[in-house]
């Protein structure tokens, strides 16, 4: 919120830029918990730019972050009918006429994400109890956050907490389309005098060209042996009843983790995908073990689709 108004502040420079720094429509949200794992609070930090640019490496990092508590995690899609408002200002007025602020109205958000499975609104809602912001990301691919007061950080905008809402909307027929409608409040301790913007320009990836990772599960196939496993790679939670929606491609060992009961990692001699999605794994003789496997593999470029799957148990005879 704007904040209320300080003994000694004093009055401001109203002066303005002749080409104003403005945030268009928002898009897009980057949804990031208020801290990280560490008790760190998230943020984009002033020394992360190159050369004036966020880099596509550091945004890949991101998106990719093996701590859940610093990664980045996109909105699908883009916004439509983002409707921005906020809450009335309350006042205590007296008989004189006179009225007297008691609580200023904090921003609220609202747009709707159509033609997406309503499987999302369940994964949106599921971190909506947690502490978390949001970063904006507009029709341009700029990013807003809200600015440190020593002017080194950009975090993102605290999202009230409780307030957040996603539920689906069915379609109408010969008048609408299946959609996502996304509700919340902005928290009342965000500075809105500290919001800054990264201008599109300086980010080195369109973010609106990102999809979030799609989770994998994985399910073994056939029966293990010393030396060898197979395991079905497939999306997770998405796809018409019964359906199996492989996950193709994923051929490189090195971005495979397998993990012994001594913690000691294995890696895979060869990872052979012998149909859409089904795979067979050499790895070296490793009799009576319990071994954990899971993706880790990460895509070139920031705007590739990322994977994170849900982890096996294959026990080897």
């Amino acid at each position: 919120m704007s904040g209320f108004c300080k003994c000694g502040d004093g009055q401001e420079n109203l002066g303005v830029l002749g080409c104003p720094r403005l945030l268009e429509s928002v898009k897009k949200h980057i949804r990031v918990a208020t801290f990280d794992s560490q008790g760190n609070r998230n943020s984009i930090l002033k020394s992360d730019f190159v050369d004036g640019q966020l880099p596509e490496a550091y945004i890949l990092g991101k998106l990719n972050e093996t701590d859940a508590s610093k990664r980045w995690y996109l909105t699908p899609k883009t916004y439509e009918n983002v409707e921005p408002s906020r809450t009335d200002s309350s006042f205590e007025d007296f008989s004189s006429g006179a009225k007297v602020k008691i609580d200023t109205g904090v921003k609220e958000f609202s747009g709707i994400i159509p033609q997406t499975d309503g499987q999302v609104a369940g994964k949106m809602n599921k971190g909506a109890c947690s502490s978390f912001g949001q970063f904006e990301i507009d029709t341009a691919g700029s990013i807003k956050g809200e600015m440190s007061l020593d002017g080194l950080e950009l975090f993102p905008i605290t999202v009230a907490q409780g307030s957040f809402e996603a539920v689906e909307i069915d379609p109408v027929e010969g008048s609408s389309v299946q959609r996502i409608q996304i509700t919340f409040q902005y928290a009342k301790t965000v500075n809105e005098s500290q919001l800054r913007i990264v201008n599109a320009e300086n980010i080195d990836v369109d973010l609106l060209k990102i999809n979030g990772a799609l989770t994998g599960d994985l399910e073994e196939t056939g029966t293990a042996t010393a030396t060898t496993f197979s395991a079905l790679f497939s999306i997770d939670s998405f796809g018409y009843f019964g359906e199996v929606i492989p996950i193709e491609g994923q051929v490189t060992p090195a971005d495979w983790s397998i993990v012994d009961s001594g913690l000691n990692v294995i890696v895979p001699s060869a990872v052979v995908e012998i149909v859409a999605g089904q795979y067979d794994f050499t790895i070296a003789s490793t009799p009576s073990e319990t071994l954990k496997v899971s993706f880790i593999g990460v895509p070139a470029s920031a705007t590739d689709q990322a994977y994170v799957s849900k982890t096996l148990t294959v026990t080897t005879p």
